[in-house]
């Protein structure tokens, strides 16, 4: 039996709120959701720290790491389906010791099949299979919290039809609000700052509810 007492000398204090800079995450190709948008879409989403967590078309794996953070009794599963992506989320979640943090590689709805049902969502890629993905997220947890990023209006289009129909026909109910989000970010030019645009963000966050008949 033994008992072993260490200390890091260059331990630094666990931030309070989400919203870590993009210049901490290890970056590739693959697509990081900006930190302003980040912290919008989190702070919709009100994690619990016992939170169970999908981060679906994850990308770097920012998300999924603030996610882990916050909800730091809760899972996280970041649904990945290119392997160079799914390696660089597996990189963060060791650079931020996100131990509760799981990289699933594989294509959404089909990736998500046996994973435990989730409390929140996040949807940051669908390729395409937005109404499949939403379908087994609603069957799963007929009162899930879901937040969706959308760059197109077709795709703010497509996934409030297909919410609106699929909380229909399971007898559901949802409340929905959705936020557009325009960043602009300042860049050096000589003494002067110009802000230059990020492109407009639209944040769909969808609560569905009990029905009368289970209340």
């Amino acid at each position: 039996l033994s008992v072993i007492c260490a200390y890091n000398l260059k331990a630094e204090p666990e931030p309070a709120t989400h919203g870590l800079s993009d210049e901490e995450f290890i970056r590739g190709k693959a697509p990081m959701t900006k930190a302003e948008v980040r912290t919008v879409s989190l702070a919709k989403l009100k994690l619990s720290k016992d939170a169970v967590c999908y981060d679906i078309g994850a990308g770097t794996g920012s998300v999924s790491v603030e996610m882990a953070l916050r909800a730091s009794e809760g899972e996280v599963y970041a649904i990945e389906k290119k392997d160079e992506a799914a390696e660089l989320i597996h990189e963060n979640k060791m650079k931020f010791a996100a131990d509760n943090l799981e990289v699933i590689k594989g294509e959404a709805p089909e990736a998500l099949k046996s994973l435990p049902a989730p409390t929140h969502v996040f949807i940051g890629g669908s390729s395409g299979n937005m109404k499949e993905i939403v379908e087994l997220l609603i069957k799963k947890n007929p009162q899930v919290r879901i937040v969706i990023n959308c760059i197109t209006l077709e795709t703010v289009g497509e996934a409030l039809g297909c919410i609106r129909e699929l909380a229909k026909q399971e007898g559901c109910e949802c409340e929905n609000e959705i936020v557009q989000l325009c960043v602009s970010r300042s860049k050096n030019i000589g003494r002067y700052h110009m802000m230059m645009g990020e492109n407009p963000i639209y944040i769909i966050t969808v609560q569905m509810l009990k029905t009368s008949e289970e209340v």
